[in-house]
C-alpha cells in the first residue's frame, strides 16, 4: 500500500511541476505588461459635439490649414481656416473642408450647421503688433443639404470657384479683394 501512495505522490508531483511550467510563460508577460506604461485616457468614438470636446475633435482632425478659431454654438460649428501656409490651393482648401463636413455630419449627430471662413492674415503695421485676417470666402453648409449623403466623398476634388454646381452646394461668397 504504501508503494501507490509513493507513485500517486510522485505524479501529484509531476502534475504541479507541469501545471507551473505552462503558468510561468504567461506571467512573464503579465509582468512585462504591468511594468509599461498604463493607458491613462482611452478614445471614445465621438457622437455629440460639444465644447468640451469641440478643441480635442479640431486636433485629431490634422487638418492642413491652421485653424484661427473655433466656435460652438448651440448647433452651430463655425471654424476660421488660414491659408497662409499654403496659399490659395483649393484642393488643401477643399480637403479640409471635407474632413470637417466629415466630423460634422457623419461622426456626429448634434451638428446641424457649418460655417467655415477661409482667412489670410494681414501684415501688421509698423507700430501695430497685433495681427489681423482677411476674409476670403465662406462656406456654409447644412445637415439638410441632400448632396451630402451622395457628393461627400467627391468633395476633395471640387473647383468649387469654377463650377457653379459646387459654388451652390457650398453656399460659397467670395470677398472682393
Amino acid at each position: 500500500m504504501s508503494h501507490w501512495k509513493g507513485l500517486l505522490l510522485a505524479c501529484s508531483a509531476t502534475l504541479m511541476i507541469t501545471l507551473a511550467i505552462t503558468v510561468l510563460p504567461n506571467t512573464e508577460h503579465r509582468m512585462m505588461q504591468m511594468k509599461s506604461d498604463v493607458s491613462v485616457f482611452h478614445p471614445v468614438p465621438l457622437k455629440r459635439l460639444s465644447t468640451s470636446v469641440v478643441v480635442d475633435s479640431m486636433l485629431s482632425l490634422g487638418l492642413d490649414l491652421k485653424v484661427k478659431k473655433v466656435a460652438w454654438n448651440g448647433s452651430i460649428l463655425t471654424v476660421d481656416l488660414s491659408n497662409e501656409e499654403y496659399g490659395n490651393d483649393v484642393g488643401i482648401w477643399m480637403g479640409d473642408l471635407q474632413q470637417l463636413l466629415e466630423l460634422a455630419f457623419q461622426r456626429t449627430d448634434n451638428v446641424s450647421r457649418v460655417l467655415v471662413r477661409f482667412v489670410t492674415p494681414l501684415q501688421p503695421e509698423a507700430d501695430d503688433v497685433r495681427s489681423e485676417v482677411r476674409l476670403l470666402a465662406a462656406v456654409d453648409v447644412r445637415r439638410s443639404d441632400a448632396w451630402l449623403s451622395t457628393e461627400l466623398s467627391n468633395l476633395s476634388a471640387a473647383k468649387p470657384f469654377q463650377d457653379e454646381i459646387w459654388r451652390k452646394r457650398l453656399r460659397l461668397s467670395v470677398s472682393q479683394l
